[in-house]
């Protein structure tokens, strides 16, 4: 059977009956281009892609070995955390979305449990420098991503106890920004989104608030593989069985609901009620250390002879209180409480903090108790609740409590408070010297631009703004592609 004589994908639509991944695709994709049509939508996403640029290009000189290897100077594909670059789009994509989560500075969506912008912006990034695309062809890529995997997390639920959600429905979400790169219309992204699906990652949740590299696999190979999908879809791979039930059961609590499905099928862009996380630890800590800050403005920290922190279940996880590394510190709220109280920043490197103050902060970390408070669970994914209840060395007590924290979009930032925060992650003294004029130019370049033009300053080259004609179709695939290339 030639191309000609088969639906895109493999299967006609009537061979997925009562699979809502479909139409779940098509209002991401129209969700997105709504989005794109607006200036302010088109600078939530810019917004999204520097804060995940810095996130990644932080990450130089901390990624675990193997995943922090040079990559070569003419490579298509850019390696943000290292140099240089790769004719391996996978490995890019890997690289990249595993550098983010050793920031853990990035974005996300409360009720998606989860950041689909990790992996949409990882896959899109590198399958867009893959086929020379321009940068308003990333964007869209980003934007598509971000807005199928934040709708699948919402489909989906919470995972099951001890599943972590990186590398799941994430690379549903990597699939299909990759496929905006690639050329694949909306059937054809709905087939790699379902390929994904169907070998996505249900990594254990526990080995990364132990601090274990592992973790980083999860966000890496996800990333990659959902990449891996678009290309196979681009280059005729058939499709499947819908995955979608399937992967309920055996990453979340069961097949969707309808409510869910409800939710998740919404016309409205969910981008805009992002979640920009103005630290590096884990969101459930943020609410926490947003408490323990304002404790610190009535009560000096060497007055404190206790903390207890009453949350949700979720958050109560969080309990470590000698945490092993940094990743084990970004992922409890001890330490966040005790950084909170001396004015420290809780995801910073170990280099980053004199060596006296984080002995403080250790000790001051020892001092904390985590509680389950099965009065807050209902608060849960409509804030992330937190009690702080601290005793003073004079037996004072003091009760304070959050249910969000800045960067939340009850509680915004203003565009130059992210920015700071962007700023303060690229003081990593191994981060590429062009990574701040990067960001400064993909909030501004036209959208015409060849992305590898500006991608160019993280391998020490010149950004070329001119632009110049935008890139043809890449691929077979180009039913239904949105030209976006005039912002």
């Amino acid at each position: 059977m030639n191309r000609a004589e088969h639906h895109v994908g493999g299967v006609p639509p009537t061979a997925r009956p009562g699979d809502v991944l479909a139409e779940l695709v098509a209002a991401g994709v129209a969700a997105a281009d709504a989005l794109l049509d607006t200036a302010a939508g088109q600078a939530q996403v810019r917004r999204v892609a520097a804060r995940l640029t810095a996130n990644a290009a932080a990450a130089a000189g901390h990624l675990p070995a193997g995943l922090a290897a040079d990559g070569t100077p003419d490579g298509r594909c850019t390696v943000l955390p290292a140099s240089g670059g790769t004719d391996q789009p996978a490995r890019a994509a890997a690289v990249t979305a595993a550098a983010i989560t050793t920031s853990q500075c990035d974005e996300g969506l409360r009720e998606s449990r989860g950041h689909p912008g990790l992996h949409a912006y990882a896959a899109g990034l590198a399958a867009a420098e893959d086929a020379d695309a321009s940068l308003s062809v990333f964007l869209r890529a980003l934007a598509v991503g971000w807005e199928v995997g934040a709708r699948l997390g919402l489909l989906l639920g919470a995972p099951r106890a001890g599943v972590h959600p990186h590398g799941g429905w994430g690379a549903a979400a990597a699939a299909t920004a990759a496929g905006v790169a690639v050329g694949l219309d909306t059937a054809a992204l709905t087939t790699a989104a379902n390929l994904a699906l169907t070998v996505a990652l249900t990594g254990p949740e526990p080995s990364t608030r132990r601090g274990q590299p592992a973790h980083h696999l999860l966000p890496a190979l996800g990333t990659a593989g959902g990449l891996s999908m678009a290309y196979l879809v681009r280059d005729g791979f058939p499709a499947t069985d819908p995955a979608v039930a399937h992967f309920g059961r055996i990453a979340h609590q069961g097949p969707p609901a309808p409510a869910a499905a409800s939710a998740a099928l919404t016309a409205r862009p969910l981008l805009p009620e992002a979640y920009f996380k103005p630290v590096g630890v884990c969101a459930h800590a943020l609410t926490s250390w947003t408490v323990a800050r304002a404790v610190a403005r009535e009560v000096p920290a060497a007055d404190v002879a206790a903390v207890t922190v009453r949350t949700y279940a979720g958050a109560a996880l969080l309990a470590e209180r000698s945490p092993a590394n940094r990743l084990a510190r970004q992922f409890s709220i001890p330490w966040a409480v005790a950084c909170g109280l001396l004015d420290l920043d809780p995801g910073a490197p170990s280099g980053r903090l004199p060596d006296e103050r984080r002995a403080l902060a250790a000790r001051l970390a020892e001092r904390v108790t985590v509680r389950h408070d099965p009065g807050l669970d209902d608060g849960y994914p409509a804030g992330r609740p937190a009690v702080v209840e601290v005793t003073t060395r004079a037996g004072r007590r003091l009760d304070a409590r959050a249910r969000f924290h800045p960067g939340d979009r009850e509680e915004p930032m203003t565009a130059d408070e992210s920015a700071a925060v962007d700023a303060e992650l690229l003081r990593e003294p191994a981060a590429p010297a062009g990574a701040a004029e990067l960001l400064r130019r993909l909030t501004r370049a036209t959208g015409a631009t060849p992305l590898r033009h500006l991608t160019s300053l993280a391998r020490g080259g010149a950004a070329d703004l001119t632009g110049g004609p935008p890139p043809g179709p890449v691929g077979s695939h180009t039913p239904g592609r949105k030209d976006m290339t005039p912002w």
